[in-house]
């Protein structure tokens, strides 16, 4: 056995060591250290501190530019923001958010934070001011884009039950998606990988809608851990269309990797979920701004 692929004994308890950890290559894609709303600088140096105590190889941070409830209003610290992002190109990449109810100012936030900035993608937060969902028609202008670009697509998704009468998602905020939007949006457009974050909320719903669009990755980050999720959802989408992500500071890293250790899968495919399939989508964008990165 190569020291890569190491057994996880059911019977120790614990996490593994940090050379274990590192061998992973774990890519944390919902990292919320600049997410505060006071020194987001400071708060990032802080969470590095765990980082690393975990290994994790690089963090994918969803709150550059702008913030969640206003995306389009500049945060005091964005000018060290993209210092961090351009000088840490080896261990930190963000993703900037933006709203679909304002198609044009999302595209020239794109224009500003992905293709002439250090970001690698965008997020769609958890809802916005107009109430619109990813499968809005407005979406198509900012998806178009985003495919030039490479960029990745990071969608937050849930399913609150409610409504009358009730259904998954019909307490949804307004804005906030669905993995039934997702799927909508997927199938305008079959060729751009999208991240359904959150496994929907409901990861026994969220990976049975997505199934039949192989472009959706679903993500296991921030969502309430079960022992058996992992599982289900590569015997129902394959190993290949999952992707993890830590949720920190708000979860804790030993919680979060967990769900992925605890699942009676291979070490190929742990190491698929845990960074490579990442790699793999995002591959287009990190070589068109010169950043390597080893497959």
């Amino acid at each position: 056995m190569s020291p890569l692929q190491f057994a996880l004994d059911p019977n120790q308890y614990g996490m593994p060591d940090r050379q274990q950890l590192i061998d992973l290559r774990i890519w944390d894609d919902h990292y919320h250290g600049f997410a505060t709303s006071g020194d987001q600088v400071k708060q990032h140096h802080e969470m590095m501190f765990y980082v690393e105590r975990m290994g994790i190889e690089r963090v994918i941070s969803l709150d550059i530019g702008g913030t969640l409830d206003d995306p389009f209003i500049p945060k005091p610290h964005d000018h060290e923001l993209r210092a961090i992002l351009i000088g840490n190109k080896d261990r930190v990449s963000g993703l900037t958010p933006i709203d679909p109810g304002f198609p044009e100012e999302s595209c020239a936030k794109i224009e500003d934070w992905v293709r002439k900035g250090p970001c690698i993608g965008i997020k769609y937060p958890g809802g916005n001011k107009l109430g619109m969902t990813v499968d809005h028609p407005n979406n198509d202008r900012i998806i178009r884009l985003a495919k030039e670009l490479h960029a990745v697509v990071y969608i937050h998704t849930w399913m609150k039950v409610g409504g009358s009468p009730r259904f998954p998602g019909g307490d949804n905020g307004p804005g906030e998606s669905t993995p039934m939007n997702v799927v909508a949006l997927a199938k305008r457009f079959p060729d751009v990988p999208l991240i359904c974050g959150h496994a929907g909320g409901d990861w026994e719903l969220g990976a049975r809608v997505v199934r039949p669009y192989e472009n959706v990755f679903l993500e296991f980050a921030g969502s309430d851990p079960h022992s058996g999720s992992v599982d289900y959802a590569v015997n129902i989408l394959g190993a290949d269309r999952i992707v993890w992500g830590g949720h920190g500071p708000g979860r804790s890293y030993s919680t979060e990797l967990s769900k992925v250790l605890d699942a009676s899968v291979s070490h190929s495919d742990r190491m698929k979920i845990f960074g490579g399939n990442y790699r793999r989508l995002a591959s287009a964008i990190f070589k068109n701004k010169g950043i390597t990165i080893k497959e």
